[in-house]
């Protein structure tokens, strides 16, 4: 991917805490260090461990980077209803949004975003991991804005997850990301 001077690009993950939020930002943001100058993941997360909300910014640039915090971010993928609740007003005007349409059912009120529904948890399941929904929406979110190659996403998912020893992980993996970018 040619990667111009002035491109910059911010992306607002939200979801509970054990959806893999956290882990999908910290995967994008580790895989746009190969195309950008310039990376942050800045993570933000409730008290609870699993089930409380969480969420993250990652921002991907070619100029240095003043703030972590984004007011306006231009990609805003949701995973819980409060997310979505919490950031849809949030979204630059004409940005994107990507929910889990197997969890988050209420209607979107912009009328400006565009809006891509994924039923990600339960297309996980059908592929035998619902450990996976991150990963497909990670895969729509690569394809329908184009601000990573899905190969290179994938090829630091596999070191990740070589690094940690679960190379058993890296096809069930793989295929959530492709079959994300397959939907849009």
């Amino acid at each position: 991917m040619e990667v111009t001077q002035t491109t910059k690009r911010v992306v607002k993950l939200g979801g509970l805490g054990g959806q893999g939020v956290l882990t999908a930002g910290l995967l994008l943001a580790q895989a746009g260090m190969n195309s950008f100058k310039f990376v942050t993941w800045f993570p933000s997360y409730s008290a609870a461990m699993r089930g409380g909300e969480v969420d993250c910014t990652v921002i991907l640039s070619q100029k240095e980077i003043n703030s972590p915090i984004i007011s306006r971010p231009e990609i805003v993928v949701v995973m819980s209803l409060f997310s979505l609740d919490m950031f849809e007003e949030k979204v630059a005007p004409n940005g994107m949004l990507f929910l889990d349409s197997s969890v988050v059912k209420r209607e979107i009120k912009r009328k400006d975003l565009k809006v891509f529904k994924i039923p990600a948890s339960d297309i996980a399941v059908d592929l035998g991991s619902n450990q996976v929904s991150n990963l497909i929406l990670l895969g729509a979110v690569s394809k329908a804005t184009g601000i990573l190659p899905l190969e290179e996403i994938e090829t630091e998912l596999e070191r990740k997850l070589r690094e940690e020893g679960k190379e058993s992980l890296i096809p069930i993996n793989k295929q959530a990301l492709e079959r994300g970018a397959g939907l849009v």
